[in-house]
């Protein structure tokens, strides 16, 4: 009995050795930034067209998306993709991001109020290059401004620790909006495979297209003779640190292990 007994506490202490390291990973995983790739875990996700259009988002008047959430839960981690004109990167610095409402009280469903913002420093993401090919640029304020084949490079931005997360409700519609302070050159936020619940929407800056909010859709001239299709934007929503798979996996060890 005295030897069994030495064995589960042995046991019981090496348990508690693998649970100190696990909590020792977590405490420090806001630290660690990572990429995101299909497959990965996400509550959210639209994909990127390799050949699609990166839509100019001006710093304060970006771009803005919709998702309906499936679950109530804490967005600590947002990714998205974009690209620069030309191919002439420029120096990016803070990314707004605002989660808004959604104002149905129009003839098309559209941002309402903010109801969460968090201005992200440049510290505190990471870019990659995700892929090259032909891709098109597209400010939609102005009938003239798009160019097909204009650049080649696409970016991945990660945004992999937002210490003071927006919670989702489940069962409600949000808008996620992007801009991003960058120096020189233009950037834009890069168009998704298909449109999923409304139209992606941008901010009409100078009136050109009525003011406000407007539907974001192929530029005029673009599809012509048919008429110009509904677009939407590329982003993917986390619940949490990639890391907290690791208290997970390392629990379910343990219980194995028993």
């Amino acid at each position: 009995m005295k030897i069994v007994g030495r064995m589960r506490r042995s046991r019981n202490y090496r348990d508690v050795l693998r649970i100190a390291a696990i909590a020792t990973i977590l405490m420090f995983s806001p630290l660690a930034f990572g990429d995101w790739d299909p497959g990965d875990p996400a509550i959210y996700y639209q994909l990127p067209d390799p050949t699609g259009w990166d839509v100019y988002a001006e710093w304060q008047y970006g771009v803005a998306d919709d998702w309906t959430a499936d679950s109530t839960m804490a967005i600590t981690d947002i990714h998205f993709w974009g690209s620069w004109k030309d191919d002439i990167v420029g120096s990016t610095g803070d990314i707004l991001l605002r989660i808004r409402s959604n104002d149905t009280s129009g003839y098309f469903a559209r941002p309402g109020n903010v109801l969460w913002e968090s201005v992200i420093s440049e510290e505190d993401y990471t870019t990659r290059l995700y892929t090259t090919g032909n891709q098109g640029w597209y400010d939609p304020r102005w009938e003239d401004r798009w160019y097909p084949n204009n650049h080649e490079e696409m970016y991945q931005y990660n945004i992999d620790y937002i210490e003071d997360p927006f919670i989702q409700e489940e069962g409600e519609t949000y808008w996620l909006e992007i801009s991003m302070d960058y120096y020189g050159c233009h950037w834009g936020w890069k168009t998704a495979e298909e449109v999923n619940g409304s139209p992606a929407v941008f901010w009409d800056t100078y009136g050109y297209c009525g003011g406000y909010w407007q539907q974001l859709k192929e530029p005029a001239g673009w599809c012509w003779p048919s008429p110009p299709q509904y677009l939407d934007v590329a982003f993917v929503l986390t619940p949490e640190p990639a890391t907290l798979l690791l208290l997970v996996s390392g629990i379910a060890l343990i219980r194995k292990k028993r």
